[in-house]
């Protein structure tokens, strides 16, 4: 959660924790610290999903919002405020579509133990 923000929109969005099964063969105790990983092609499908289509949306809607509210000859703030809007609102609405297929990860997608965090590394919730 310190790394690009994720923890704080993490606790914006009241993320829910979640369980992971892997093979401990660190034999890493119950509630002790542990760095995990993921194949590369999940990872960067699940930025794809949760970065960079919200990002993608927001700029289209925040384009046609512009454009929709300038043809209609709204004023500049106007105009500035529906952009904005338009660009959460998309933004808000895919992120809200992916939530929906995040239990829908297929069984293929296999998270590995890579070590145990150092006491500096602990995730402080």
């Amino acid at each position: 959660g310190r790394g690009c923000g994720a923890g704080i929109f993490g606790r914006l969005l009241r993320r829910r924790p979640v369980d992971l099964t892997f093979d401990n063969h660190l034999q890493a105790c119950a509630g002790q610290a542990v760095v995990v990983g993921l194949p590369e092609a999940w990872f960067l499908r699940l930025v794809t999903r949760f970065y960079l289509l919200p990002l993608l949306a927001g700029l289209v809607a925040a384009a046609f919002g512009h454009y929709l509210f300038s043809m209609f000859g709204a004023g500049t703030a106007v105009t500035d405020l529906a952009t904005l809007v338009a660009a959460v609102l998309a933004g808000w609405w895919v992120v809200r579509r992916n939530r929906l297929w995040s239990a829908q990860y297929p069984d293929a997608m296999e998270v590995h133990l890579l070590r145990v965090a150092d006491n500096d590394e602990s995730i402080k919730e």
